[in-house]
C-alpha cells in the first residue's frame, strides 16, 4: 500500500510540474507578465507567468490589457504587447547562425534578437498580413492593431531591417527610421520619428527592460 501510494504520488507531483519544465520543444521562458497573457499549444488555452515555458509553435496572445516578456535561448527576447498575437514558427538561437521565423495577425511587439544572431547568414522574418519583415541582428518594433489598416515598423537598432511586399520593398537603415504599409500599397519610404515618438512606442511593449 505504502509502495502504491508513493507511486500515485510520484505521478501527480510529474504532472503538476510539467508545465514549468523542459523538454526538446522548450526554446525560452517567461521573464514578466501584465494581466493575463495566454498561449495557445495545441488544442489549449494556457495561462502565462513568469517561468512558464516557450514552445516552438506557441501562439502568444495578450488580449486587451496584457503584457509579456519572454526570453528565448540564446539570448533573444520578445516583448508582446496589448491585444497582440504572435506565433513562434521556427526558432534556433545557439551554436548555429541564429534563425527566427515568426507570424503575426495583429498587435504590438518588440524584438531583440541574442548574440547568436551577430553571426553570418543569421535571419529573422516576421510574416504580417500587410508585409514580411526581414533582418538578421535585430531590434525592431512592430506596431498593427488588428482592426486597423496600416502596418508599422520601427528600426531601433542598427542592422539593415527590410520591409517588403508583393507591390514593393523598403530598408530601414538608422535608429528611429520608421516605416508604414497600408493594406494593398508598398512600404513608405523611411521616415525619422522624434524622440518622444520613439519613447511612446518602446513603452507601448515594456514591462521592465527599457530602451
Amino acid at each position: 500500500m505504502i509502495k502504491r501510494a508513493l507511486l500515485i504520488l510520484a505521478m501527480l507531483l510529474s504532472t503538476a510540474c510539467s508545465w514549468g519544465t523542459d523538454s526538446e520543444s522548450v526554446i525560452g521562458r517567461v521573464n514578466d507578465v501584465k494581466g493575463n497573457p495566454r498561449v495557445f499549444r495545441g488544442h489549449l488555452y494556457l495561462e502565462l507567468g513568469p517561468g512558464s515555458n516557450i514552445e516552438i509553435h506557441d501562439s502568444v496572445i495578450t488580449g486587451l490589457s496584457g503584457k509579456v516578456e519572454v526570453k528565448l535561448r540564446g539570448g533573444t527576447i520578445v516583448r508582446v504587447g496589448r491585444d497582440s498575437e504572435l506565433t513562434i514558427q521556427e526558432y534556433s538561437g545557439r551554436a548555429r547562425p541564429g534563425r527566427l521565423r515568426l507570424t503575426s495577425s495583429g498587435g504590438q511587439y518588440r524584438i531583440t534578437t541574442g548574440k547568436s544572431f551577430r553571426r553570418a547568414g543569421s535571419s529573422m522574418e516576421i510574416d504580417t498580413p500587410f508585409a514580411t519583415i526581414l533582418s538578421g541582428n535585430a531590434d525592431l518594433l512592430v506596431e498593427h492593431a488588428v482592426d486597423a489598416s496600416r502596418l508599422t515598423v520601427v528600426q531601433l537598432g542598427s542592422d539593415s531591417i527590410k520591409v517588403k511586399n508583393q507591390f514593393g520593398e523598403t530598408e530601414l537603415l538608422h535608429q528611429g527610421e520608421m516605416s508604414t504599409i497600408s493594406f494593398g500599397l508598398l512600404p513608405s519610404q523611411p521616415v525619422r520619428i522624434g524622440e518622444s515618438e520613439l519613447d511612446a512606442a518602446v513603452e507601448s511593449t515594456s514591462l521592465l527592460i527599457r530602451r
